[in-house]
C-alpha cells in the first residue's frame, strides 16, 4: 500500500473523529448517541461526501464504552485502525451496506485485544 496525501487525510480524520466522539461521550457526558450525532452532522456540513463518511464511520468507534476503550489513547488507536480498515477495504466493499458499523466494531475489538496483550 502506497502512502499518499488522501490516505493520510483519511487516517488523520478517522483518528480525530474517534477521539472527538470519545471525548464528547465520556468527558463531556453527552453519551454515545448524541456524540456520534454531533460528529455526523458536523461532518456532513463541513466535508465532502467521502470524507464525511470517514468521519461518521470512525465516530462509531468513539461510541465504545469505557469497558472497551477506557482511555483517550486507546480511542486514538481505535481511530487509527478504523482509518486503516477504511483505506484497505474501500474498493472491496463499495456499495455494500453495514460496512461502517462493521469497520468500527472491528477497529474497537482489535484495539481492545491489543490493549489486553499490553497490560
Amino acid at each position: 500500500m502506497t502512502v499518499d496525501k488522501r490516505k493520510l487525510e483519511i487516517l488523520a480524520l478517522a483518528t480525530g473523529s474517534t477521539a472527538l466522539t470519545w471525548i464528547l461521550n465520556h468527558h463531556l457526558g453527552l453519551g454515545p448517541i448524541v456524540a456520534n450525532g454531533l460528529i455526523g452532522v458536523l461532518a456532513a456540513f463541513l466535508m465532502p461526501g467521502a470524507l464525511a463518511g470517514v468521519a461518521y464511520t470512525s465516530s462509531f468507534v468513539g461510541m465504545s464504552s469505557l469497558a472497551v476503550l477506557p482511555s483517550l489513547m486507546l480511542a486514538l488507536m481505535g481511530g487509527l485502525f478504523a482509518g486503516l480498515v477504511i483505506i484497505t477495504t474501500t474498493e472491496i466493499y463499495a456499495g455494500i451496506g453495514g460496512k461502517g458499523g462493521t469497520t468500527a466494531a472491528a477497529a474497537a475489538l482489535v484495539t481492545r485485544a491489543i490493549s489486553g496483550f499490553l497490560g
